[in-house]
């Protein structure tokens, strides 16, 4: 089992305003010749900014419809 030699948690990320809520539009079909209906999915997301925790759901799920991110980060309150 490896150690470190530091952890850094949820909580401080968190404190320290590094947690984004991005939510994502998913399409869902039950087969390919369905209709697509969509569902809202919300991606808590460690990133610096804005920008960067929109660019990581955004690569994680390509075949979104749409996506939007919090204007400010979550906070431990």
């Amino acid at each position: 089992m490896n150690y470190c030699d530091l952890v850094v948690s949820w909580n401080e990320h968190l404190k320290n305003g590094n947690v984004w809520r991005v939510e994502v539009e998913l399409p869902m079909q039950d087969s390919p010749l369905d209709n697509p209906t969509y569902y809202t999915v919300c991606v808590d997301v460690v990133a610096p900014t804005q920008a960067l925790a929109q660019y990581i759901v955004a690569t994680m799920y390509p075949e979104y419809a749409s996506l939007s991110v919090s204007d400010e980060p979550l906070s431990a309150s």
